[in-house]
């Protein structure tokens, strides 16, 4: 199971749909704080569904000062359209959705 860190996403036109998410393999540094195992890529969001099916995990990472934070675990959602799409566990958490991430 590997470990995954969104840090900026991309919404449709509407602003309802995450459809782009900017992320890497993620790990601990020896100081406990996330940090980057892999290169970060721009990819559509089909692929995130995709590692949650396949059982990896994936949060998101916000930028604090210079420091990364992890941040709330994203999970996927089917709403009513059907297409599956993302959202944060904790999506009421003040500052901490995905919405909350830089746009790219």
């Amino acid at each position: 199971m590997s470990v995954h860190l969104i840090e900026a996403v991309r919404f449709n036109e509407a602003g309802d749909k995450v459809e782009m998410v900017r992320w890497g393999r993620g790990h601990r540094k020896g100081d406990g704080s996330p940090g980057w195992e892999a290169v970060v890529l721009e990819q559509d969001v089909s692929l995130v569904v995709d590692a949650l099916h396949f059982g990896d995990e994936v949060a998101t990472a916000f930028k604090v000062g210079n420091e990364m934070v992890l941040g709330p675990r994203v999970h996927i959602v089917i709403p009513e359209h059907g297409i599956e799409d993302i959202d944060t566990i904790d999506h009421d958490v003040p500052g901490r959705t995905l919405a909350d991430l830089p746009r790219f």
